[in-house]
């Protein structure tokens, strides 16, 4: 297993318009992220360079446009979760009509 301490956390994008999200915990191992999208706003352009699980809180829907040319809309209910592999480059829209509110875990190693 290589060692990823020095991929850095994925940022918040320029063209971000929803609020910045927050580190809520951070060691050698992981990084947990929780993020808040208001309907209608977007995460901005961005890449995940580590994998990833994401739990979760809402009920909503986020629409992902990939670098690809892809799209895929992820349903969201409280308590499920979904896990990704990197890299991973996409713009997230929040194209429900509720927040979407969600924990991110990167591992870096």
């Amino acid at each position: 297993m290589s060692n990823t301490a020095e991929v850095s956390y994925t940022p918040d994008a320029e063209d971000r318009t929803a609020e910045l999200s927050e580190i809520v915990h951070e060691d050698d191992r992981t990084r947990v992220i929780k993020y808040t999208i208001k309907p209608g706003e977007q995460t901005g352009w961005h890449t995940h360079e580590l994998d990833y699980v994401v739990i979760y809180l809402t009920a909503g829907e986020l629409t992902s446009h990939f670098a690809d040319g892809t799209t895929k809309v992820f349903s969201y209910e409280p308590g499920k979760a979904g896990s990704y592999s990197a890299p991973v480059e996409h713009n997230a829209v929040n194209t429900g009509d509720t927040d979407v509110v969600g924990y991110e875990i990167e591992y870096k190693r």
